[in-house]
């Protein structure tokens, strides 16, 4: 947020007031309330209007502006996308014994197994980018502090693929054909070149990440009883099968 804040492109974000730890030294971070005045935030759930789509294809655009090189990034000598399917295979290598049980019994492969058939793709490099990383509706704020729609919850930040942005969002929010084309077409004209290089082929493969992303962690919510209460996991579990 604070390399946001420094390069004044137009991303609309919290503004960083104070940075600490707590008494179990866990990093904590103080930002500006990115609601509307006197009341609390309103989420697109149900999807994006016309304007504000593009509003959120502008914001990601902005981003690649973004001077992130004073960030700790080691690019992986792999390639991003091969990062990020070791990364899903990790996490469900650590899922807990009930969730991995009820995956098996549900047909869902396992770590082994996704490195293999994820690793059949290939994916082409673009010019990295800082990244949100977790773009779905609750994360983004409808007339907020500075007005229009403001992304907020940063902490899955990453530096990789603008492409995959987009996509985990588009996976994540409720979004009808004709919005999807009418995003993806003014993002491929809004960023440069190197940023947008043979999209058209491989937003497919990031969103087969997504589906067996969110089919385990959505499993293992409904099988732990983790965070249910809250609106988006309540909804996703809801319509799970």
């Amino acid at each position: 947020l604070q390399v946001i804040e420094r390069s004044g492109v137009p991303v609309r974000a919290p503004r960083i007031l104070a940075l600490g730890y707590d008494d179990r030294e866990r990093h904590f971070a103080i930002h500006t309330y990115e609601g509307p005045e006197g009341q609390p935030p309103q989420h697109p759930v149900n999807g994006l209007l016309p304007a504000e789509a593009d509003e959120l294809v502008d914001e990601l655009a902005a981003l690649t502006q973004v001077d992130h090189s004073s960030l700790p990034f080691d690019e992986p000598k792999e390639g991003f996308y091969s990062w990020l399917t070791e990364r899903l295979a990790a996490f469900v290598d650590e899922l807990p014994a009930e969730t991995l049980l009820a995956a098996d019994q549900k047909g869902l492969p396992s770590g082994d197994v996704l490195r293999w058939a994820l690793g059949r793709y290939e994916v082409t490099e673009r010019t990295p980018a800082l990244l949100h990383g977790d773009l779905n509706p609750w994360n983004l704020v409808r007339a907020g502090r500075q007005g229009g729609l403001t992304i907020i919850d940063w902490e899955m930040g990453m530096i990789g693929d603008p492409l995959y942005d987009l996509v985990r969002h588009l996976h994540l929010t409720p979004t009808r054909t004709e919005m999807r084309m009418r995003m993806f077409d003014r993002w491929s004209r809004k960023l440069p070149a190197a940023c947008v290089v043979g999209w058209e082929r491989d937003w497919r493969v990031y969103r087969y990440i997504e589906q067996i992303r969110s089919a385990y962690v959505d499993l293992d919510r409904m099988t732990t009883g983790a965070a249910l209460s809250t609106p988006n996991v309540r909804r996703a579990v809801d319509a799970y099968e």
